[in-house]
């Protein structure tokens, strides 16, 4: 496919669509032409829609919905986007991405999406029915039904969800829990059910174990002199360690007749398992790949920016010859404080406040307000509307001294 072929896919799409604004998935849907298509002749999507008389992406109005939408246009816009698609079932995602405006106008002028698609004669996706809260009458008719259909008293999740019209997850999500719907429901549990073992039961045996062998037992020493499976110490207590770490606990502070030895052995293997504990845990402490760019041979950058921070580390480095003083980064929006020269006779500056992002669309993406803000600082500018002034360094630098 040549470049010309291109430009007049564009504007049939943009025809087609009914839109004033053509966003990139919108083209590659409506069309069936890759993104890698677009690229192969044209360095950015901005640059292809300019080609064609097109504007690309969506303005901030059209993000930013103003009230002044009605009934009948939300009704209106809801028809045409389904029949855009070929399909009465439709989710807010998919409505936002293809109509003229988002779904918050539409949720707004009839209270809920399934309010409005009703309105329009159409009906929620499979996802979003799955998604529905039920009331706890239509829970306990469904189980009742079941447990009739299978002339049955007791009903447990797996059977429950091989019969029912939805899933045990949504009626314990309703009712609170398994137990409290089949009682709501007049049933009883499953005879195989068994009810979870306290700590503090588990916690006696493992202490027993410990006196008996004069020394904390594996796994395996522990499951042989109990009645208990092994996934009863291990997998449903988050692992073998993090049930000694909780039975040592619970044995320590009940103030039990174990002997001195034993309570020696407990603590030591107690101090054990803390030391190995790491100091971080959770999302702070999980480390990411960091990919390389392409090759920039800029100065000290061997390979161009992919991420907020490398954005942040060149503008630093480069902010002096742009006209910059950096007064403070902080992590809390705007990421920046700076002096930008206004004059240079006068030596006059002004105060500007600066959002990093790595491109400029990532602004919108993040939900940042459009006041309290600046300048955007990015290494790809791809906002084409933006109301808000842009520094790309991907230009920035070509007028300095180390670009080649």
């Amino acid at each position: 496919m040549d470049r010309n072929q291109i430009i007049k896919a564009i504007q049939e799409a943009t025809r087609t669509l009914g839109v004033t604004r053509l966003s990139r998935p919108a083209f590659c849907r409506q069309s069936g032409i890759s993104e890698r298509a677009v690229l192969k002749h044209f360095d950015r999507w901005s640059d292809a829609c300019a080609a064609a008389g097109v504007s690309c992406g969506q303005t901030v109005e059209n993000l930013i919905h103003t009230p002044g939408v009605s009934e009948e246009e939300c009704l209106k816009e809801l028809r045409r986007v389904s029949k855009i698609l070929g399909r009465n079932a439709l989710s807010s995602k998919d409505f936002t991405k293809h109509a003229r405006f988002t779904a918050n106008p539409v949720i707004g002028r009839f209270g809920s999406w399934q309010k409005a698609l009703e309105r329009a004669g159409l009906e929620l996706c499979d996802q979003s029915k799955r998604e529905i809260q039920l009331s706890e009458s239509e829970c306990i008719q469904e189980l009742q039904r079941v447990a009739r259909l299978l002339n049955s008293t007791s009903l447990t999740r797996d059977t429950f969800n091989k019969h029912a019209r939805f899933t045990a997850y949504r009626v314990c999500r309703s009712c609170g829990s398994w137990t409290a719907a089949l009682e709501k429901a007049s049933l009883n549990l499953s005879p195989n059910y068994k009810p979870e073992i306290p700590l503090a039961q588990l916690a006696t045996v493992f202490g027993q174990v410990v006196t008996d062998l004069n020394r904390v037992p594996s796994l395996v020493q522990l499951v042989r002199r109990s009645e208990h499976a092994p996934d009863t110490f291990s997998r449903n207590r988050g692992g073998y360690n993090a049930f000694k770490r909780e039975a040592i606990e619970c044995l320590l502070s009940t103030r039990s007749t174990m002997p001195r030895s034993t309570q020696t052995i407990l603590k030591e293997e107690l101090a054990r398992l803390q030391s190995n504990v790491p100091k971080e845990c959770g999302p702070a402490a999980v480390t990411h790949p960091h990919y390389q760019g392409r090759t920039l041979n800029f100065r000290a950058f061997a390979y161009a920016p992919t991420c907020e921070h490398d954005v942040v580390q060149m503008f630093g480095a480069i902010a002096g010859e742009l006209g910059f003083e950096i007064i403070g980064n902080r992590s809390s929006f705007p990421d920046c404080e700076a002096r930008k020269k206004v004059k240079a006779d006068r030596e006059r500056w002004e105060k500007c406040l600066i959002e990093y992002e790595f491109s400029s669309q990532d602004y919108r993406k993040h939900k940042h307000p459009l006041d309290g803000c600046d300048l955007i600082v990015c290494w790809r500018h791809d906002w084409s509307d933006c109301p808000i002034e842009v520094l790309e360094l991907q230009q920035a630098i070509k007028g300095l001294n180390g670009w080649k």
